[in-house]
């Protein structure tokens, strides 16, 4: 039933995208789908430096916080970690316009696929969510 749900969202998310692109360029889906990747492999880039200071401007300051105290967490359990993960699919589950003192925030589901050390495939899936700072796109939530 998830996967069915998941569909729906995307099927919504697409239309709406359609529709406030023509409102304002930063809506546009195949700007927002690199983006999405460009970070996607900068964060696996600096949690494989163990060195996520890079990811500064890219994240909002929670988030940024989040990621750090993870890798902190993960020095002892280096085993557990996908390596080389690269993404399998990319889909946009929620995208929504600001209102009043929110910010306008997008939501990408992506299954990535990796190599691990137990497992020689593994397929991980999260929910990126984004929220717009300026002109710009920030990481707000890996979920």
């Amino acid at each position: 039933m998830k996967y069915f749900w998941d569909s729906l969202k995307v099927s919504f998310t697409g239309a709406r995208l359609s529709h406030l692109v023509q409102k304002d360029k930063i809506w546009d889906h195949g700007s927002m789908t690199e983006y999405t990747r460009i970070i996607f492999n900068m964060v696996q880039k600096a949690k494989s430096n163990k060195n996520v200071e890079s990811l500064q401007k890219q994240c909002t300051v929670s988030c940024f916080n989040k990621l750090k105290k993870e890798l902190d967490q993960k020095q002892n359990h280096l085993s557990e970690l996908i390596k080389y993960p690269v993404i399998k699919e990319l889909a946009f589950v929620c995208a929504r316009p600001g209102k009043k003192r929110k910010h306008d925030k997008f939501t990408a589901l992506i299954t990535s696929v990796g190599d691990n050390d137990h497992v020689s495939k593994s397929i991980l899936t999260g929910h990126w969510s984004f929220v717009r700072q300026g002109e710009w796109w920030l990481l707000d939530k890996i979920r």
